[in-house]
């Protein structure tokens, strides 16, 4: 084959390697509801999602009160960042766990209504909320969780 066919070749062949991953990022982001999202390093800037964030602002100025009252949202997103960031500041001793928070959050880690999960560039899931708590799930909300902590 003539090199110059070749180039051409190469080219048109990395243009479509180029387009189907593309199309399956956005694939991948259609399954999942981008309101009701869990992310710590997502898309292609390695961002949070907007929920991620919205803790991220509500635990830097305290508000716990509200981190609880999530505990009753409908939005699944939400009902974990509040399991997991009221977990947390109970361990720390930050804040004590009422009757009615413990049960909720006991709900919430049986629960199989879906959440949106997502990580870099590719990986949108939606997974089950009681998966959301398994060691697999963790790390990446524990790293959170340390960062945001260790700024106190």
């Amino acid at each position: 084959m003539l090199p110059h066919i070749r180039k051409k070749l190469r080219t048109k062949l990395l243009n479509i390697v180029f387009l189907i991953g593309i199309l399956s990022v956005v694939n991948a982001q259609d399954n999942v509801d981008k309101n009701e999202i869990v992310g710590f390093a997502c898309f292609f800037g390695g961002k949070p999602s907007k929920t991620v964030e919205k803790y991220t602002q509500k635990l830097n100025s305290k508000n716990y009160k509200w981190i609880s009252k999530q505990l009753e949202s409908e939005n699944k997103a939400e009902q974990y960042m509040s399991v997991i960031t009221l977990e947390k500041l109970t361990e720390l001793r930050k804040y004590k766990l009422s009757e009615t928070e413990l049960n909720l959050i006991a709900e919430i880690k049986k629960s199989t209504k879906l959440v949106s999960v997502c990580s870099g560039c590719t990986y949108f899931q939606k997974v089950e909320l009681k998966n959301m708590f398994t060691k697999e799930m963790l790390p990446m909300a524990n790293d959170w969780l340390n960062y945001n902590f260790k700024k106190e």
